[in-house]
């Protein structure tokens, strides 16, 4: 179930408010909290329904494997049984990323054995890997169906176990409370990934006040805004201009204009998507007494690669940093290790959001970038006095690294940048008109000017006005256009699902 639904702003939510709230009347605690947390739970596991039963099977499965494992890690006594302790840890851990592999990643590998022996040569099997999709690489191909948001919950189950076999977090008791962690409706499907020690204790006890729930709809409407208004919006100009080769134009011809207008659009696309959700997932979450962490801090203001990913899905940072590039020494080692160190993580960052050689390549980027930063062009970075030129290169850097993300094969996407370059016009009769509605304008344009530009520098500023009476009605009128707007292209038929929830 998507948040930007009719079925979710229009029934679910207000349902789930309305119970929510009126379990609050019971005075007695701690039954309150349990009739609320339960009610929750089931909410949750409906929420995740949509996506499928066995999926949902599955999902409990992963539930109670990792709730009894972090039963039995904390029932071991880790001085007297080391040996046994780490032997619950790494089964937990291998039957976790088993998961993860078998429904993610099992087709494409099949599909890729399948295609090299059918190639013949080795000049055959190179086109064959440059036009490799992933899992849809050719017609009638193993197709497992991955379940909804496996690779979310299977990184949210890694770090509970990690935590607990570390003794970083003690050990969830109450299976109510760990269901509800792991299926938290408001964050399930794409994250944030949090920490059972931040969450559960929120589960536990959490506090409801009007501020925090008016707080929570005002961030939940904002990031609807972004969804259905900028995002969506951009998408459909997006979809014909990545799907050229599948529709009507040989994307040899497209010409630069029409590239720079397609990944530009998509990178605001995927921003304003994936922070639109976050946004409306820290609202609901507002709405029901929890703080949901935070995942983007204006990435597209950043004056370094490395900035970028400090800024840009913090929460998947986070988990990378502390459960494998810490883990493996981190950059207390010397700098040839710091950078392997590097290299890791953002090939199996590229691994982690889909079974494509394009995410494989688009990791790479990372690597290679944040390691020149490290070895010399960071100081460089920080010395020069003309920050825009920082900026140019940091974002030039991302957008490259996004044609690869979009990109269906390494083929496209290795065509579609030599046409970024090409500095010629397209040779197909098309021109950016005939993707610039103005409906699509005015998403680019107000795209652009929101994300990061205007409010980094002002947020002080707002924070000092923000409480006066007429910035208060000046919000609340927006936020009931915004609402009101986004409503209108809901009902009317307006559509595009959220990109991470691929994943």
């Amino acid at each position: 179930m998507e948040f930007a639904s009719v079925i979710f702003i229009e029934l679910f939510l207000p349902v789930v408010l309305i119970v929510y709230y009126l379990l609050g009347f019971i005075k007695k605690e701690p039954l309150k909290t349990t009739l609320r947390n339960g009610f929750l739970l089931l909410a949750s596991l409906v929420f995740y329904a949509f996506g499928g039963i066995n999926e949902l099977l599955l999902f409990i499965a992963l539930i109670a494997l990792n709730f009894f494992a972090g039963i039995a890690l904390g029932a071991i006594d880790p001085e007297k049984k080391k040996g046994l302790r780490r032997t619950v840890f790494v089964a937990a851990l291998l039957l976790n990323v088993g998961v993860l592999i078998f429904f993610k990643y099992t087709t494409m590998f099949v599909n890729m054995i399948n295609m090299f022996r059918e190639s013949g040569s080795f000049g055959a099997s190179l086109a064959g890997l440059l036009t490799f999709n992933g899992t849809s690489v050719a017609e009638g191909a193993l197709k497992i169906v991955m379940p909804l948001a496996i690779s979310f919950i299977v990184f949210q189950s890694i770090s509970y176990i990690s935590d607990v076999y570390l003794g970083k977090t003690k050990h969830s008791k109450n299976i109510l409370t760990f269901a509800l962690y792991m299926t938290l409706l408001c964050q399930v499907t794409q994250g944030p990934i949090m920490r059972y020690g931040n969450l559960g204790a929120q589960i536990e006890s959490r506090q409801h006040t009007l501020d925090g729930f008016m707080a929570g709809l005002k961030r939940f409407v904002y990031g609807l805004g972004k969804k259905v208004l900028i995002a969506n919006v951009v998408a459909v100009a997006v979809d014909k201009i990545f799907d050229a080769n599948k529709t009507y134009m040989d994307v040899t011809k497209m010409g630069a204009p029409i590239a720079w207008l397609g990944i530009l659009l998509y990178t605001l696309q995927i921003y304003y998507d994936f922070s639109g959700y976050t946004d409306m997932a820290i609202g609901v979450g507002g709405m029901l007494g929890f703080k949901i962490d935070e995942n983007f801090n204006y990435p597209y203001t950043s004056l370094s690669v490395q900035e970028f990913w400090r800024r840009w899905h913090i929460s998947l940072s986070s988990w990378f940093k502390d459960y494998i590039y810490i883990p493996l020494g981190g950059s207390r080692c010397s700098k040839a290790r710091a950078c392997f160190n590097v290299a890791v993580v953002f090939f199996v960052t590229g691994i982690w959001h889909g079974a494509n050689l394009t995410f494989i390549f688009w990791g790479l980027i990372f690597v290679v970038a944040s390691i020149v930063e490290r070895l010399f062009l960071g100081k460089l970075l920080q010395k020069n006095p003309v920050k825009p030129i920082n900026w140019l290169y940091a974002t030039l850097v991302v957008m490259i690294g996004w044609v690869f993300f979009r990109s269906d094969n390494l083929d496209f996407a290795g065509k579609f940048i030599g046409q970024m370059f090409s500095f010629q016009g397209s040779t197909a009769g098309y021109s950016v008109l005939s993707y610039l509605s103005l409906e699509v304008i005015i998403a680019l344009v107000c795209g652009i000017i929101f994300c990061g530009a205007i409010q980094r520098p002002l947020s002080g500023v707002y924070g000092k006005i923000k409480d006066k009476t007429a910035v208060k009605v000046i919000e609340l009128i927006l936020l009931l256009a915004i609402f009101a707007l986004c409503l209108i292209r809901i009902v009317g038929g307006s559509y595009a699902p959220s990109i991470y929830q691929n994943f």
